[in-house]
């Protein structure tokens, strides 16, 4: 027998054993399972239930676990007779252990026969008789390589309450120990495994419109409606996915209830003002103030109480909130307090959620939650340093490091390199050098001597600039050693040095002047280190002869420079002045080579001129520019022009190869140029590097499109109007409310059920706002406005709206199908937005003679052979199909009697 078959069969033993009771076995309101991997193929299961106390007759002490392996095993309550608390709520723990066959992954899962009764979201008003299902998913590790797998624990409870038309917000506080990533999605509450309960409804389905909306945050795990319409308890149930190394390895399925309350709709919810996101290094005390208020101050529900809960409170060294105990009257003021140390590294957020709840009932009230999330990440590494060593490049830094004695997850340091320098800012929430332009080049290094770390680099080329950085890594361990879900501290200071060369260098590649056939070049270099070139070896007379090419060219000697030397000493000639060049059309790349009289050829690295490039944007100039030079550019300054003016002005700065201009006015023409500020970091060359580009000029212009008008519709059946089809379009003019005024008209296009288009209108009027569309054929109709700019621009991202519509249909009760061209047809007296029917005719005896799908019916009175009927009284059922909508049908299925005369 399969599982399936297993699990089906033993929830249609509870049903048969529970059915004497199961009017009054309303049961089960919320719960999850929880597990935990203790070896290989071991596992924990723990099964938290939420019951409704009152319903004694169906309390269980002990529940049945499918392990999803094809077994069942009985797990006792754990917490006595359960925990109860007010509202007639009570809180049950189960715990069992499996053994597996082998790793796998597997589904756990729990059924009772009865949920609460009257859950409006639930095939409503059967809920009770709905099976209450909860199921989660393990992946079994091998612990010796991978690790255990700890599911996420659920720090917040699965019963919230809720105000009808007030905002309700809701976070699980999940917490994995295996410093997993978690994500969470909305999904359908279970009856059976992977099976959904039937005729269920998202809460914003229930009394839908604008005012109704859900949102989980896939992140957070925060949950908000905004705002309960109807009154009642409604069941949501949030998938909480659990991954490693971007894989899925396990997932909870928690299945909770909101009850909400009629009685304190004019009830405001207490207001929780406090940070959101914060990231911090591990050994700070942090304080976080949180402000408690409430808009009921001195009325009902005017004083509020204060939880919290979340990872931080539950871990070592943990955390705490002070707040007075109880309902306070507002304004509150508390604090969250965190002595972090290295333990607590790691690369997921820990998420405290802040629950303030008002006094509006005797025992609960409105509550507002806010989650804050925090992460604590490693401190960098101090003081690193290089020096040269026998041709090599050794690194040394400070021993201790912060974290190498206390932390449990330190698993050594990793060190990065990079050709050139190049500066960095932290990001304390994003920290390590994995998306950095510098390369790994050791992993997990431990070495020391003294008081330092050190490491010795041995793969460098002289006359090459390296510069490193390195960072600590830190990892939780399997039993055996072997560390996963790494993360890394922040980056130490950079350090660079660089195996003495004996080549030249170049110094400057400087554009003079910008012309399409007149431009020049400047262009600087220094001759080979005297100290490392070796004059003996390679005797004079020395050559030197510089080298260009454009993007489009092969490389070219610029002869005309090309110099002889009769000794080292009387080579001084290194500046040149490159002209007749086309500097307003592409770069220039060059180089310089030193020969001497043996063939020895000592070649510089190649360096390429700055080319600017300009462009309109949205209004504003892009500049972007080349930056191809074998030093490191650490910065830009930009320079710019009015047409008629003589002076640049200096307007930015910055360290990437991207400016936007947003201070150029429309219709003006500009200059621009960038200069740039580079080194090769070491001792013996000029310290800073001055270059500049050529000069790009540009008119600027909006080449940005309009913005989009903001539709509304109002249809027919919003005006309670079932004589006249027609339906109201009404726009913003984007010309006053968007910072782009240059719409000049409007295309009004309607989209019909099979969403294809056709234009209905062009407006060329920008003040016109409002179009009446009359239509004769009945479907559901959607309308977008495009807005037209001046240079014949369409605004990029219409928003399609819907008109509401009214399904109507009714049926007369006799027709004359006798030839006389007067009510030959049955047909509906009103036959308004129906996308099918499922029409029947029987006669006296039962017998079908009519039956057809289409709406409009068109019967001739005859039977499905084409017969001709005879008069009496039959008698028709109709399932009318409308088109989706917003406004429901009354009756779905109609039935009722046809008198049919012929009257001959």
């Amino acid at each position: 027998m399969s599982w399936k078959k297993l699990n089906r069969l033993l929830i249609t033993i509870l049903i048969i054993v529970y059915i004497p009771t199961i009017i009054k076995a309303t049961h089960n309101r919320a719960g999850e399972i929880t597990y935990v991997q203790l070896s290989d193929n071991y596992v924990r299961a723990i099964v938290t239930t939420y019951t409704k106390t009152s319903s004694s007759s169906a309390d269980r002490d002990t529940i049945t676990i499918s392990w999803g392996d094809g077994t069942f095993s009985s797990a006792g309550r754990t917490n006595g007779n359960g925990t109860e608390f007010p509202n007639d709520i009570k809180k049950n723990i189960y715990i069992a252990e499996h053994q597996y066959p082998g790793r796998g992954t597997y589904d756990l899962g729990m059924v009772d026969p009865n949920r609460i009764d009257n859950i409006l979201n639930i095939d409503p008003p059967n809920s009770v008789n709905i099976p209450f299902y909860i199921q989660s998913t393990i992946t079994l590790f091998n612990t010796t390589f991978q690790g255990i797998n700890h599911s996420p624990i659920l720090l917040q409870a699965p019963i919230d309450f809720a105000c009808l038309y007030q905002t309700f917000t809701h976070n699980p506080s999940a917490f994995d120990e295996d410093g997993d990533s978690l994500a969470y999605e909305l999904v359908i509450p279970l009856m059976d495994r992977n099976l959904p309960v039937p005729n269920y409804l998202y809460p914003n389905q229930i009394k839908s419109g604008l005012n109704n909306n859900i949102y989980l945050d896939q992140f957070s795990g925060t949950f908000i409606w905004n705002a309960p319409q109807m009154a009642g308890e409604y069941n949501i149930a949030i998938a909480i996915y659990e991954f490693r190394k971007g894989i899925l390895i396990g997932k909870i399925i928690r299945d909770m209830e909101i009850l909400v309350q009629e009685s304190c709709s004019m009830n405001s919810p207490p207001v929780i003002s406090t940070t959101q996101d914060t990231c911090v290094i591990a050994g700070t005390f942090l304080e976080i103030p949180i402000l408690i208020n409430d808009a009921d101050v001195g009325n009902k529900g005017g004083f509020v109480k204060v939880e919290a809960a979340g990872a931080p409170f539950v871990i070592m060294n943990n955390a705490s909130v002070l707040f007075p105990s109880g309902f306070n009257k507002p304004l509150i003021n508390g604090k969250f307090i965190w002595q972090t140390n290295c333990t607590h590294i790691r690369k997921e957020y820990y998420n405290v959620t802040i629950k303030a709840t008002d006094n509006f009932f005797d025992t609960t009230g409105l509550s507002t939650t806010q989650t804050i999330r925090i992460k604590i990440i490693g401190p960098p590494p101090i003081d690193l340093k290089s020096k040269i060593i026998n041709n090599q490049i050794e690194l040394n830094w400070n021993k201790p490091y912060a974290c190498d004695f206390d932390s449990t997850h330190f698993r050594g340091f990793s060190v990065w390199r990079k050709i050139k320098s190049q500066s960095i800012i932290q990001d304390t929430c994003n920290p390590g050098l994995e998306h950095s332009n510098y390369q790994k080049i050791a992993y997990l290094i431990n070495s020391y001597q003294l008081q330092n770390y050190f490491y010795i680099d041995s793969n460098i080329i002289p006359g090459q600039l390296y510069c490193y950085r390195v960072q600590a890594e830190f990892a939780k361990i399997s039993t055996a050693g072997f560390p996963y879900n790494f993360v890394g501290s922040l980056a130490s200071n950079e350090s660079c040095n660089y195996l003495q060369i004996d080549k030249p260098i170049l110094l400057n590649v400087d554009v003079i002047n910008t012309d399409p056939n007149l431009g020049s070049i400047g262009i600087k270099w220094a001759k080979p280190n005297p100290n490392f070139f070796d004059t003996i070896a390679h005797q004079p007379p020395y050559t030197i002869k510089l080298f260009y090419s454009n993007p489009n060219g092969s490389l070219s000697e610029i002869v005309s420079y090309t110099k002889t030397y009769s000794s080292y000493s009387n080579v001084l000639d290194t500046n040149f002045t490159h002209k007749n060049l086309s500097t307003d059309q592409f770069p220039y790349h060059y180089l310089v080579q030193f020969l001497s009289s043996d063939g020895f050829i000592a070649q510089s690295d190649s360096s390429e001129s700055i080319f600017l490039n300009v462009k309109n944007l949205n209004g504003n100039v892009q500049l972007n520019w080349s930056n191809n030079t074998s030093w490191s550019n650490y910065l830009f300054s930009i320079f710019r022009k009015e047409e008629n003016s003589v002076q640049f002005d200096s307007i930015g700065q910055t360290n990437t190869t991207q400016f936007i201009d947003l201070t150029a006015e429309q219709q003006q023409k500009y200059c621009y140029y960038v200069t740039s500020f580079g080194s090769y970091g070491f001792q013996g060359i000029d310290s800073i590097l001055i270059n500049h580009s050529n000069i790009n000029c540009i008119k600027v212009m909006d080449d940005s499109p309009p913005c989009c008008p903001k539709l509304s519709v109002k249809g027919s059946c919003d005006e309670n109007n079932n004589a006249e089809l027609y339906n109201t379009l009404s726009w913003n003019n984007p010309n006053v409310d968007c910072p782009i005024k240059d719409v000049v008209g409007y295309e009004i296009y309607k989209l019909n059920k099979s969403n294809q288009r056709e234009l209905l209108i062009k407006i060329n009027d920008p003040t016109r706002l409002n179009y009446i569309h009359e239509y004769t054929i009945i479907e559901p109709l959607c309308y977008e406005v495009i807005s037209i700019d001046s240079s014949g621009k369409q605004c990029e991202s219409p928003i399609k709206i819907c008109a509401n519509y009214c399904p109507a249909y009714e049926l007369p009760n006799t027709f004359t199908p006798n030839g006389d061209g007067h009510n030959d047809i049955f047909k509906p007296i009103k036959n308004k937005f129906i996308e099918r029917v499922e029409f029947q005719v029987v006669n006296q005896w039962g017998e079908l003679v009519f039956r057809t799908e289409d709406p409009n019916l068109n019967w001739n009175g005859t039977n499905l052979k084409g017969s001709i009927l005879s008069d009496g009284v039959y008698y028709y059922s109709c399932k009318i199909l409308p088109y989706p909508s917003t406004q429901p049908l009354k009756d779905l299925m109609i039935k009722g009697f046809i008198e049919l005369l012929k009257g001959k």
